[in-house]
């Protein structure tokens, strides 16, 4: 299971969204946001910080881009906000996967407002830097 897995499962697990990720359907997606439904999610990585060599421990940047309805703003806004309050602050959890997340952080205090997609749907964002642990080959606990 990828990270992004991960951190999309926890979003479902949280009750923001619905993530199903054999099947089509659902509101949160990888990566980038599919042409369809309006009203969904998409989880990303983005650059972060240098990683240690020895340690199995990373500070990782996430953003969630929420998009909603052509017609009103809040909806996108509201999403948005309810992934901030649900991942602000969330520490010392096991992820599906077997990471383990010590702290999410809010890096701004609360969603921003990127515009309207080709489509005219509003799109707020949302990011996070995260410390993770999770053993790789070359380092363990």
């Amino acid at each position: 299971m990828t990270l992004l897995e991960e951190i999309a499962q926890l979003l479902h697990d949280l009750g923001v969204g619905t993530y199903t990720p054999n099947t089509a359907g659902g509101t949160i997606f990888l990566t980038a946001l599919p042409t369809s439904p309006d009203r969904c999610m998409a989880v990303a990585r983005y650059g972060a910080g240098e990683a240690d060599s020895r340690l199995p421990y990373d500070e990782i940047s996430i953003q969630i881009r929420c998009r909603g309805s052509a017609v009103d703003a809040r909806q996108a806004e509201a999403d948005a906000q309810n992934v901030y309050d649900a991942l602000h602050g969330l520490e010392n959890r096991e992820l599906a996967g077997g990471t383990w997340l010590a702290l999410a952080v809010g890096i701004q205090s609360g969603p921003v407002y990127i515009g309207r997609d080709q489509n005219g749907r509003h799109e707020y964002v949302v990011n996070f830097r995260a410390e993770i642990s999770r053993s790789t080959p070359n380092r363990s606990e």
